[in-house]
């Protein structure tokens, strides 16, 4: 090669080196983190024991996971965690994310520790790869702590089963629906409202809740609320949020009655719209909407005012369409036991109605 040639050849090099420093500086040359933050359901589809079983059904995690923008790190909102593994007696914001995370390939790991006054913290590793959807999906494995709910150490590495995760969009907008009946005795029938639901930065939601037309009246025909009702931030009975595949609402009225709402998001046929938290078990039903985020059912009850006491289970609230907003030119936390109900009482659990 003679010296012009070489000097050629030279020149292109450098021409492509500067080339290939434009696409990496423009955030070409790498894949991009994918954005994983939100609402997640964590279900357990293979591996529990018995016990778990036959006194809390599947293990189940429901999570707001936490993600700063092009970050590999995860980490939770520990206040609107919950789950149903039977070793946890306390299954309420005692449940921390940490070392933890997600690569640009969508391989996913979640270390779920839970800490029991008087006991060696335990762990639930769920390591999956993520499926945009949708809907959008983890799916993987997961190891529990060796020695059950009194060891920390994960043991041999060995998988302790299967698990997916499903993804829930932030609550944003305006639902109708309509109340039901309580469970015991007579009470009120679709009884139209609606629910305007804003996620905060916080991620603790704001918004009201609306009765429309007079229907939701006590035995003397008095209304049970002054319209609207109006999400609180400070009562004591609880924190208006969302985790997982349901949402909690707490607030008060005009009057100062107050007004709480514990939801999940289901499918037509009253399943949890999670996949793999389906009944029968071997998912012949169930599934055909799950993550899709189509409905709420939900419990709720009534504290002070003409209707102390009333509230009702099963599917006393279904909110079955949320109402677009105009062109211009889509689970606390839900029916855990161990939740916070009205007045820091326990509430009953949703999924006993797919027993």
């Amino acid at each position: 090669m003679n010296f012009k040639s070489l000097a050629n050849f030279s020149s292109i090099l450098k021409q492509a080196g500067l080339a290939l420093a434009w696409l990496a500086s423009a955030g070409i040359a790498s894949a991009a983190v994918p954005v994983i933050q939100g609402r997640w359901e964590f279900v357990v589809t293979s591996g529990d024991n018995s016990t778990q079983l036959t006194t809390m059904g599947q293990s189940i995690f429901s999570t707001y996971l936490l993600q700063t923008p092009g970050s590999t790190v995860l980490t939770n909102m520990s206040a609107f965690t919950t789950d149903t593994v039977a070793c946890d007696t306390v299954s309420y914001n005692n449940i921390t994310v940490a070392n933890s995370s997600v690569d640009a390939l969508g391989n996913v790991v979640v270390d779920f520790t839970v800490s029991v006054t008087g006991q060696t913290p335990f762990h639930y590793v769920f390591t999956g790869l993520l499926a945009q959807g949708p809907p959008k999906v983890i799916t993987g494995t997961y190891q529990r702590s060796s020695g059950g709910c009194t060891q920390g150490s994960l043991g041999s590495g060995t998988a302790d089963g299967n698990f997916t995760a499903t993804w829930f969009d932030d609550l944003s907008g305006t639902w109708m629906g309509a109340f039901d009946a309580p469970d015991v005795g007579s009470g009120p029938l679709a009884v139209s409202a609606s629910f305007t639901l804003t996620t905060n930065t916080d991620k603790t939601l704001s918004g009201t809740i609306s009765i429309l037309g007079s229907g939701l009246v006590n035995s003397s025909g008095t209304a049970c609320i002054a319209n609207p009702v109006t999400l609180q931030p400070n009562m004591a009975a609880g924190v208006s949020q969302s985790s997982g595949a349901g949402f909690e609402l707490f607030g008060t009225d005009a009057n100062g009655t107050e007004v709480w709402v514990n939801t999940v998001a289901t499918n037509t046929d009253g399943s949890v719209a999670a996949v793999g938290e389906d009944n029968p078990a071997d998912g012949t039903a169930g599934t055909a909407n799950d993550g899709t985020n189509l409905a709420y059912t939900a419990y709720y009850g009534i504290s002070g005012g003409p209707c102390d006491g009333l509230g009702g289970g099963d599917a006393p609230f279904v909110l079955v369409n949320k109402i677009k907003k105009p062109k211009k030119g889509h689970d606390g936390p839900h029916g855990r036991d161990g939740q916070h109900g009205p007045r820091g009482g326990h509430i009953q659990s949703v999924r006993s109605t797919e027993d």
